[in-house]
């Protein structure tokens, strides 16, 4: 009988009253493998209240997974340490090995069942080089920490809008900023990689050296190494003018209209920073959807004319322009994740979706078509307030690809390159049990299938998935283009030759099953 077996008959669970002698106490190899190499002091083990409250601070139910142990490497020499003894411990077996940065990211990207989570929650530096002008940043920090650790010496990263999430996946990913005028992507931004390989070797990546390593984690995520530190280029501390909105749905049509007009002349706003979203959330009170705006000037101007066909939309409730810092936007997560935590989707399930097409108010219109669409065939389920819908629509025009091919490149501007784009999340967040998100899913799904057909017929189709918002069964690596996958997978095959990030490290968005 297993150990396993044997403690769901008996309920008893073994007990370690001095952690530094119980070596064997976590009956699980790899973890005793981890103990061998002197790193007992960073274990979380399932028999420890430590545990549960670490598994607990996932932003999501959906990634609420139980790994045999939880290692909190402090340094990067223990990160180190950890690969080598993971990947030395006996393979046999249905067991992996997951990365935790911020905890933000899809379901099953950062946290594991069967295996190991390495959490990286303790490489949290920040430091700042005035002479290199870089901040140099740990993976495991949440934005909100990296801004308000900068403000001393009074300078800022182009990083996350919402301060919750984590600074590794975030960039890994691509990174979308309000900076993105004048720094496209938030990995632009990034000078030089330090990564752990899998055979233990400690590299710097940079334009210098291993540059191809630091071109393909420009937006290649997790597939190369374990990055412990990312040293970006710092910006001047300056105040936001911030300006949060809510408007009738009938305004619609003037918000689209609008939200063209000001991507197709981004370049003359470079400043400016859009958000355009649809909501419904019953459980505010309000059964019916509303639209609204993130309305950002980097430079703190208020009443930017970049924003002049907006500010001509009435509110529903009055607001105005607030002159900001980033660390407080980002502390009141004036974003994206603000919607999410008025409504404890800490504790609810999530269900989303990623599309990207040309700057064409024919498929705006549709796509607020089909939110209300999407929303009644929701409660033929379930209950108004039993669910939250998001839609987010975010510009994408092409002088982005120009700015990043100018700081090198990355893996994510090809496709933007030909003309301006839409960035389009739908996400919902369901307060009731997996099946029902499961449902959500289903619907989303469809939709989405709708939605992109419908663009193609309108000849404003665009390939990009951008990694960031992409559900797991997406593929953002293969939107990339054939050019930029071969690249991705040349590299992985150069810096990690057994392929261990492919099968060792299963989650995320893995090369190897691009074209498979």
């Amino acid at each position: 009988m297993s150990f396993s077996s044997t403690t769901e008959l008996t309920g008893v669970l073994p007990v370690c009253p001095r952690k530094d002698n119980c070596l064997d106490i976590s009956n699980y190899s790899q973890c005793d493998a981890l103990i061998q190499a002197g790193l007992r002091k960073r274990l979380l083990l399932p028999t420890e209240p430590s545990y549960d409250a670490r598994i607990q601070s996932y932003w999501s139910l959906n990634s609420q997974q139980h790994p045999f142990c939880i290692l909190q490497p402090q340094d990067t020499n223990e990160v180190t340490k950890a690969m080598t003894a993971l990947l030395g411990a006996e393979a046999a077996g249905d067991w992996h090995i997951a990365i935790r940065a911020g905890g933000h990211s899809i379901v099953g990207a950062n946290n594991i069942d069967n295996g190991v989570t390495i959490d990286l929650v303790h490489l949290n530096q920040v430091t700042y080089d005035k002479d290199t002008n870089l901040a140099s940043i740990g993976p495991g920090l949440k934005w909100m920490d990296v801004y308000a650790k900068l403000e001393q010496y009074d300078v800022l990263v182009a990083g996350g809008r919402d301060g919750d999430v984590g600074v590794g996946g975030f960039l890994l990913g691509g990174g979308s900023t309000f900076y993105m005028g004048t720094q496209a992507f938030g990995c632009d931004d990034i000078k030089n990689y330090e990564v752990v390989l899998t055979n233990g070797t400690i590299i710097n990546a940079n334009e210098k050296r291993n540059r191809d390593l630091w071109l393909a984690l420009k937006g290649g995520g997790s597939n190369f190494g374990i990055v412990t530190r990312y040293d970006m280029e710092a910006l001047p501390n300056e105040k936001l003018a911030y300006r949060l909105r809510t408007i009738n749905i009938t305004e619609a049509s003037r918000i689209s209209s609008a939200l063209v007009k000001f991507t197709d002349n981004y370049e003359y706003y470079q400043e400016d920073a859009l958000v355009v979203f649809l909501m419904h959330n019953a459980t505010a009170g309000i059964d019916e959807t509303i639209i609204g705006t993130i309305q950002v000037n980097t430079g703190g101007k208020i009443n930017d004319t970049g924003f002049k066909e907006l500010d001509k939309i009435p509110d529903l409730t009055p607001s105005r322009y607030e002159r900001v810092s980033m660390a407080d936007a980002a502390a009141g997560s004036r974003s994206k994740g603000v919607i999410h935590r008025t409504n404890s989707s800490h504790v609810n399930r999530m269900a989303g979706f990623t599309l990207t097409f040309a700057n064409d108010k024919r498929v705006l219109k549709k796509a607020v078509e089909m939110h209300e669409e999407f929303v009644q065939d929701l409660k033929k389920r379930l209950h108004a307030n039993q669910f939250v819908t998001e839609f987010f629509f975010q510009p994408m025009p092409s002088m982005f690809s120009q700015i990043s091919n100018q700081k090198g490149g990355n893996m994510i501007e090809s496709d933007l390159k030909e003309r301006n784009a839409l960035l389009w999340t739908a996400g919902v967040t369901v307060n009731t049990n997996q099946q029902d998100r499961a449902f959500a899913q289903s619907l989303l799904n469809i939709m989405i299938a709708k939605l992109k057909k419908y663009s193609q017929s309108c000849g404003a189709s665009n390939d990009l998935v951008y990694m960031n918002y992409a559900a797991s069964h997406q593929d953002p690596l293969g939107s990339y283009g054939s050019a930029n996958v071969k690249f991705l997978k040349d590299v992985a095959r150069l810096y990690d030759p057994k392929g261990l990030f492919q099968t060792r490290f299963p989650g995320g968005f893995k090369i190897s099953r691009v074209g498979s």
